[in-house]
C-alpha cells in the first residue's frame, strides 16, 4: 500500500504555527498579495484543522481526512478545494526542504478523487445502545452528554453549529421540535427538524440545568469543567466527552478509533437511506449541497442494513 511509505510525523501544534508563519513570510517576498493572502487563508484553517483532529500525523490517510474535511464541513467548492490543496503541497514541500518532514505526501492528494468511493464512518445499532447507554441519566454530565450527541444524531448538526446555539434558539422546541439556525451560523436563519429522541434528552437536560428560568442568551450547551465551568462548550471539549463516553461504553477499541463525533451524522444519513429517503431528502434534511455526497448514504445501505440500523429508525423519528 501507498500508505505505508510515510512514516506518522507529529508536530507540536505551537511548532506547526511557527512554520507556516515562515512559510507565509516567505510567500510574500515572491508572490503577489493576493495569493499570498489565499495561502495565508488556506494554511490558518488548515492548522484550525491539525488542532481540532488531534491526530494528524502527516500521512496520505491524514491528508485525505483534511481533503474530506474541505468538502464536507467546509463545503467548499471544487475550484476552491484545488487552490487549498495546492497551498498545501507547498507548505509541505517547504517541510521537507525545512528537514521537519522526510517526504511529501501532499503532493499524492488531488481534489479531483471522488469522494463518492470513501464510505463514511456509522455506528452500528448495538453500538448506538452502548453509547448512549453509558451515560448516567442521574448526573448533569450524563444528562448534557446524552442530550448534545442525540441531538448530533437526531438534527445532523455539525459541531461548530450545535455549540454555538443558545437557549433562546430552542423556542420552538415545546411547539414543533424545531431549533433555529441564527444567520451567524448559516447563510440565511433555518429551522432543523429535531427527533422525538434527541427533544426527549434535551428536555431533561435542560429541566436539570434550569429547573426555575432560563436564561435565554446562555449557551445550549454548557462546559462543566472546572476551568471554564458554565461558558460555552468547546470543540476540544465536545470530542474528549465523546472519548469518555466511548472509553465507558464497552464498543471494542478497534471500532473506537474508527467512530467519531461526525459519525453520528454519518449515522443519520445513513438509517435515513436505509429507510427509503431519496437524495433530495437527505441533502435537505442534512442540508448538503452536493447530490454526491447524499450519494455516499444511499451506496452503503446494505452495510447499514447489515450493522442492524433499521431497528434505529425510531430515532430520526
Amino acid at each position: 500500500m501507498i500508505n505505508d511509505m510515510y512514516q506518522p510525523v507529529t508536530i507540536r501544534n505551537a511548532i506547526l504555527a511557527e512554520h507556516i508563519s515562515v512559510f507565509e513570510s516567505n510567500i510574500r517576498k515572491s508572490a503577489s498579495s493576493h495569493t499570498a493572502d489565499t495561502y495565508s487563508r488556506s494554511l490558518r484553517c488548515f492548522l484550525s484543522f491539525v488542532m481540532q483532529d488531534r491526530k494528524f500525523k502527516f500521512r496520505i490517510k491524514d491528508f485525505e481526512r483534511y481533503k474530506a474535511h474541505l468538502i464536507e464541513i467546509k463545503q467548499l467548492k471544487p475550484p476552491s478545494i484545488a487552490t487549498y490543496l495546492t497551498s498545501l503541497r507547498r507548505f509541505s514541500q517547504y517541510l521537507v526542504e525545512a528537514k521537519v518532514l522526510p517526504r511529501n505526501p501532499a503532493k499524492l492528494v488531488h481534489a479531483q478523487s471522488n469522494p463518492i468511493s470513501v464510505i463514511p464512518s456509522f455506528f452500528s445499532s448495538d453500538e448506538l445502545v452502548m453509547f448512549f447507554d453509558s451515560m448516567d441519566m442521574q448526573s448533569m454530565h450524563g444528562l448534557r452528554d446524552r442530550a448534545l450527541f442525540s441531538f448530533m444524531l437526531g438534527s445532523m448538526l455539525k459541531e461548530q453549529e450545535l455549540l454555538s446555539l443558545t437557549i433562546a434558539d430552542t423556542r420552538t422546541l415545546s411547539i414543533n421540535a424545531l431549533i433555529k439556525l441564527p444567520e451567524t451560523i448559516s447563510e440565511k436563519q433555518c429551522e432543523v427538524k429535531l427527533s422525538h429522541f434527541a427533544k426527549e434528552a434535551l428536555s431533561s437536560y435542560l429541566h436539570k440545568r434550569f429547573p426555575e428560568v432560563m436564561i435565554q442568551d446562555a449557551p445550549l450547551f454548557h462546559s462543566l469543567s472546572n476551568r471554564s465551568l458554565g461558558l460555552r462548550m468547546s470543540v476540544r471539549g465536545l470530542r474528549d466527552a465523546f472519548q469518555k463516553r466511548m472509553r465507558k461504553s464497552g464498543i471494542s477499541p478497534e471500532r473506537q478509533k474508527v467512530l467519531s463525533p461526525y459519525s453520528l451524522r454519518h449515522t443519520a444519513g445513513c438509517i435515513m437511506a436505509l429507510a427509503g429517503k431519496d437524495i433530495e431528502h437527505i441533502m435537505q434534511r442534512m442540508r448538503i449541497v452536493s447530490p454526491s455526497i447524499a450519494q455516499r448514504y444511499v451506496n452503503v445501505t446494505q452495510q447499514a442494513h447489515e450493522a442492524g440500523l433499521h431497528q434505529a429508525l425510531h430515532m430520526l423519528d
